[in-house]
């Protein structure tokens, strides 16, 4: 029997196959149309040095990760989930750090020895498997051994954050692959899922649509609706029960998310009976602990008159459960949008509704960031969804009208041109510009988008959209502070487009927008406005042109934002600061634009 030709490619090393050597590729990877390489040898084709090392000029160099949410606010990465990859290492070698347990990759000699298929299998655990975390968690995957199929999309979803591999040699061997299987199976709903997560940021509606529609098929005929499906499934394991769940209520929330941007509104999850139980917190799930009982979601939805869970300060409901909630709130806007002409209660109970889910947070739960700076990603994109619903129910019935794109070309959410409202319009105006306005400050939160999930696009663009038009209705003096909020939302845009089509399309019909608004009042500065004049330095020097003596006190410094005490350089009365230092380094505010000249009459002591 012929013996395997010692020059063997990359990836038939790694699925241990014959290899013809043929260059620039051989026969397998030519046919699978998997990108195929070589690894260079020092001397006369070895594959190592002596002492047993790769050898330094190896062409496969470190992963390069692009900048990403891979830390949390404060720098710290003690109990950042899914950071690493503890065992898929050859050697499993792996420390423990915060509460979260997970296993860290030791540094850059370890980063040397993945192969490329472990390399893309830890881009989707540090950029993407947070946002969608229904595989079991990085230190498990190896062990829970899923079919090729799942494996498959994971490695096609990893290689869009991979400065190294092109998505696109993996795009047709991954739809071949799930083309070709017609197995029912959970495992299989997990991979259809996730691969039409991933033709949704792509662009590729048609085909994120079918995926997900056999998605759905699969998951009903299997029964995955039902309590008792993830026990039976599950052997007794209770990770593989909680991902079971979780990828149920994964179906339900994206099933949600996609009729945001369709004119026919289908909800096959939500319309069906189901009693899963919800999922457990995130820091238990990635640290491969004891999973507690899954609670309903019926009781979830009584919390508010239960004692279990009324005024305390922990939550027994993961944050899982309230991104449910707020995907169903969700989902109520779109359906009520789609009728046209209801009851006026009908509105208001759906209003009632968003804001009672705010109301009704626990306090750990109010914020999306933990004492350590660590951002819950599931309280993010629940928060961002209830904005979103806001957004969606008030826009129609406002005077507000976003330069919303064709939906067939960016990815926008659909939203009726005009129904009735419940208040004034002008109340509706209030309240979708406050929705947008509260969801870039979750944006200024979390300045790190990396790990945001491809659908929060549509929500940064209709963010970014409201801003824009309410600028166009507001007074000239608020315009910095709509223009500020839209530098935030593009800039968003602008990271999320190095990686999904929709977030590029977005961007430029976004930024196109606020140079069309903008372009009215373009000009100077404000900086300049207010220090270049032949006034300034006597602003600085006698205070206000109005004449108005100011309280004693020290001169402030503005420095960062902060106005800091200086040790008095006057005595003899001075204003404490100037108002034209005001102007050019504070932004008026939107809900009252003479901040600037109220400010002077406010007794500062």
């Amino acid at each position: 029997m012929a013996r395997p030709s010692p020059l063997a490619c990359i990836e038939c090393r790694q699925h241990h196959v014959k290899c013809d050597a043929k260059t620039p590729s051989c026969s397998r990877c030519l046919d699978t149309g998997i990108s195929c390489k070589y690894l260079p040898s020092r001397r006369g084709r070895n594959r190592k040095a002596r002492d047993g090392r790769r050898p330094e000029s190896s062409s496969l160099v470190p992963e390069i990760s692009r900048p990403g949410d891979s830390r949390p606010l404060g720098g710290n990465i003690i109990n950042s989930p899914f950071s690493s990859m503890g065992n898929i290492t050859k050697d499993n070698a792996s420390i423990t750090s915060g509460e979260h347990g997970q296993g860290l990759l030791p540094g850059a000699s370890a980063q040397n020895d993945l192969d490329p298929d472990t390399r893309l299998v830890r881009q989707y655990y540090e950029n993407f498997h947070s946002a969608h975390p229904i595989l079991v968690p990085a230190n498990e995957y190896e062990r829970r051994g899923y079919p090729e199929c799942v494996r498959q999309v994971v490695r096609f979803i990893g290689s869009h954050y991979s400065l190294l591999i092109s998505s696109e040699s993996l795009r047709e061997s991954t739809a071949v692959r799930l083309s070709s299987n017609d197995t029912r199976s959970p495992s299989m709903v997990k991979a259809l899922l996730l691969y039409s997560i991933i033709l949704y940021a792509r662009g590729e509606n048609t085909e994120a649509q079918t995926s997900f529609s056999r998605a759905v098929d699969g998951a009903l005929e299997l029964g995955m609706h039902r309590k008792e499906f993830a026990t039976m499934y599950c052997d007794g394991q209770e990770l593989k029960a909680e991902s079971l769940r979780r990828t149920w209520w994964e179906l339900t929330i994206m099933e949600i998310y996609m009729a945001s941007s369709q004119k026919k509104i289908t909800l096959r999850c939500g319309s069906i009976a189901h009693d899963v139980g919800l999922p457990c917190e995130e820091s238990i799930y990635a640290n491969s602990s004891t999973i507690p009982p899954a609670p309903s979601f019926s009781n979830f939805s009584r919390r508010m008159f239960l004692d279990d869970d009324g005024d305390t300060t922990e939550s027994r409901y993961s944050s899982y459960s309230y991104r449910i909630d707020a995907a169903y709130i969700l989902a109520r806007v779109l359906v009520l949008n789609s009728l046209g002409e209801t009851h006026r209660d009908h509105l208001q109970a759906v209003e009632n509704a968003l804001v009672s889910w705010t109301n009704h947070l626990p306090p750990n739960k109010v914020d999306i960031v933990d004492t350590y700076g660590v951002v819950d990603e599931m309280l993010f994109q629940a928060h961002t969804i209830i904005q979103y619903a806001a957004m969606l129910l008030h826009l129609p019935r406002s005077n507000i009208r976003p330069a919303v794109p064709d939906a067939g070309t960016v990815r926008c959410p659909i939203t009726p041109a005009r129904l009735p409202p419940s208040f004034t319009r002008h109340v509706h105006d209030i309240k979708a510009t406050e929705a947008s306005k509260q969801l870039s400050n979750l944006l200024s939160m979390r300045p790190n988008v990396q790990r945001y999930s491809p659908f929060i696009i549509c929500s940064l663009a209709l963010c970014g959209l409201v801003q824009l038009a309410t600028s166009r209705i507001h007074s000239p003096e608020c315009s910095e502070h709509h223009r500020n909020r839209v530098v935030l939302v593009l800039g968003c845009l602008k990271v999320l487009k190095r990686n999904w089509s929709i977030a590029q399309h977005a961007y430029q019909h976004v930024r196109q927008a606020a140079a069309e608004t903008f372009a009215a009042s373009s000009g100077p500065s404000r900086w300049f406005q207010g220090h270049g004049s032949s006034n300034s330095s006597a602003t600085l020097k006698n205070g206000p042109a109005s004449g108005r003596s100011s309280v004693e006190g020290p001169e402030l410094l503005n420095v960062g934002g902060n106005l800091a005490a200086m040790p008095p350089t006057n005595t003899d009365g001075q204003d404490m600061f100037s108002q034209g230092l005001l102007s050019a380094y504070i932004d008026p505010t939107c809900s009252d634009p003479s901040f600037l000249n109220n400010i002077f009459d406010m007794e500062l002591t």
